[in-house]
């Protein structure tokens, strides 16, 4: 994983509230046990931490770990096509 892609695993865990490690690109945030509340922690901690906003919406249609980067990524990209 790259260093956006680690970061985002540090958010994702800390929100399911488990190791890093544990966090895969091709996990499944349902295995991770991310409920409701775990998930609008996870989109808080992204929006912070990489100055973006996202719905929270958003994050119910992902299913993996790599769905949340990919998100995150189309966020940046839009971000920074607007600036």
């Amino acid at each position: 994983m790259n260093t956006m892609e680690n970061r985002i695993a540090r958010i994702i865990g800390r929100a399911a509230m488990i190791d890093d490690s544990q966090v895969r690109a091709e996990t499944n945030l349902t295995e991770l046990g991310m409920d409701s509340l775990a998930r609008i922690e996870c989109v808080l901690g992204l929006e912070d931490a990489f100055k973006i906003e996202l719905e929270q919406s958003d994050l119910w249609k992902v299913k993996t770990v790599q769905d949340v980067i990919d998100l995150v990524d189309h966020a940046l990209s839009v971000e920074r096509a607007a600036c």
